[in-house]
């Protein structure tokens, strides 16, 4: 059975109030039955002593007097118990029941008997004054004095104990609403993040453990999201290696046959030194490693290590991508500050795919940034270029190179996923390029960053040198 926190909270402190408020109602009730018992019996300890000392008669207004002065009722009988008078009025048989009950010069308030309707606390002295016998006093307290005395303690501690249950349980509520109303927010969170989405809740206006957990659960939400990131990605590297692997055995085929058209053609044409049969035998060998690189996506496998010229990678790379850059017009400036004999250590065709995807890249976003610009200021085409430069570390141990172009750099909304598989915004783009590319730079040992500065978009690939340097 369900049993919500707001009566959690509620009912057992209603309970525990009321149980509170009658336990000291009851300890406040027996107090004054104690004290006011004390009081009657003292009360009537003097009464008596003083009646015991008077040395005149106890006629009527005497009585009656005392009567007022002291609420005691006072009946006075001979010794033959001859009832003589009194200040209220007693029946024979209510004088028998006195008679019976005399205990002279003792107190006790057990001591209770019935006179017309009416419960009194009894209690007898004898007194004696010149020229009379000895007579008895009956002293007659009434118990409804001392019924109302103790009422008087007990009702109301126990009504203001009855009243105050209620504004407790308000403010109980109000409490606990408070509380389970955030509770109730974080549930409606955390169903939602179940089901994937992945909001984030405001701050509570409270600093306190609430709040806290509120916090806690919206990094349980940001990690739970960048985890649902990287599954998905790992899921589409292996969709990407499944197509890929089911694409290669083609691909390979048509890149053999074209190579061999290509063989045949330079010896017909009897030109062994044609630039662009040398273009096309690069390109058709480019297109097929990069077939294998694509398949290495995701699969973190070895690769065969040989010292590189660093300064032969780049003039081969701007060498492949040259011919596409100068037909649109665009220089690719080198800046080579490292020596002659810096080398690195990896796989050759692998760094060159690497670097040719981040030129070509450039190509394509200097392209469209020039399109923009013409089309908004329309006064023709306006010359770009691109850079590739390559620096020793500033650790020594490591050499970065670096590719720029004047392109208008990626929408924030891919900014932060740049590197993951499948992410882009070109119409006809595939989203592979730039995971293959960290692909090999991590294969490497090296790692690959990006970032805006004067306008130009920036490619920083750092990787280790090699050990025989």
């Amino acid at each position: 059975m369900r049993w919500p926190l707001i009566y959690q909270v509620t009912l057992p402190l209603a309970f525990w109030t009321l149980l509170t408020v009658f336990a000291l109602s009851m300890f406040n009730l027996w107090y004054a039955q104690v004290e006011t018992g004390e009081e009657v019996q003292a009360r009537l300890a003097a009464i008596t002593q003083q009646v015991a000392e008077v040395r005149f008669p106890l006629a009527l207004p005497v009585l009656q007097q005392m009567q007022g002065l002291t609420g005691t009722e006072l009946v006075v009988t001979d010794p033959q118990g001859e009832l003589i008078r009194g200040t209220t009025s007693v029946s024979p048989d209510e004088l028998a029941q006195l008679l019976r009950e005399e205990k002279p010069g003792k107190v006790e308030l057990s001591n209770i008997i019935q006179l017309s309707g009416e419960s009194y606390f009894h209690s007898t002295t004898q007194s004696r004054f010149s020229g009379s016998d000895t007579v008895t006093v009956h002293l007659l307290y009434p118990k409804e004095n001392y019924d109302r005395r103790v009422a008087q303690s007990f009702w109301p501690l126990m009504l203001l104990g009855l009243v105050a249950v209620a504004p407790m349980l308000a403010v109980a509520s109000f409490l606990a609403i408070r509380i389970t109303r955030p509770i109730a927010r974080l549930q409606k969170q955390v169903g939602q993040i179940a089901e994937g989405d992945f909001i984030e809740l405001p701050p509570g206006r409270t600093n306190d453990e609430l709040n806290d957990l509120a916090q806690a659960i919206n990094r349980m939400s940001h990690q739970l999201e960048s985890y649902e990131v990287k599954v998905r990605t790992m899921e589409r590297a292996q969709v990407l290696g499944q197509i890929g692997a089911g694409f290669s055995h083609q691909i390979r085929n048509a890149m053999t046959g074209g190579q061999m058209a290509i063989g045949l053609h330079r010896l017909d044409c009897n030109i062994p030194d044609c630039e662009s049969l040398q273009v096309a035998e690069r390109q058709m060998k480019m297109v097929e490693h990069m077939v294998q690189s694509m398949l290495r996506l995701g699969r973190k496998q070895e690769i065969d290590h040989q010292e590189i010229n660093v300064k032969q990678l780049i003039e081969n790379t701007v060498a492949m991508v040259g011919p596409q850059a100068s037909h649109h017009s665009l220089p690719i400036h080198e800046k080579i500050t490292l020596p002659p004999e810096a080398k690195l250590s990896g796989d050759f065709v692998l760094l060159q795919t690497c670097l040719m995807n981040l030129l070509l890249n450039g190509i394509e976003a200097t392209l469209a940034a020039q399109a923009t610009r013409t089309a908004e200021r329309k006064n023709g085409t306006e010359i770009g270029e691109l850079q590739i430069e390559a620096a020793p570390h500033p650790d020594g141990k490591s050499i970065t190179i670096r590719i720029c172009d004047e392109g208008m750099g990626p929408p924030e909304s891919i900014a932060d996923q740049l590197f993951e598989p499948l992410v882009t915004t070109k119409k006809e783009g595939t989203g592979l390029g730039l995971p293959v590319v960290r692909e090999i730079v991590e294969l490497h040992g090296g790692t690959i960053k990006w970032y805006r500065v004067d306008n130009k978009t920036c490619f920083q690939i750092t990787l280790p040198r090699s050990g025989s340097e």
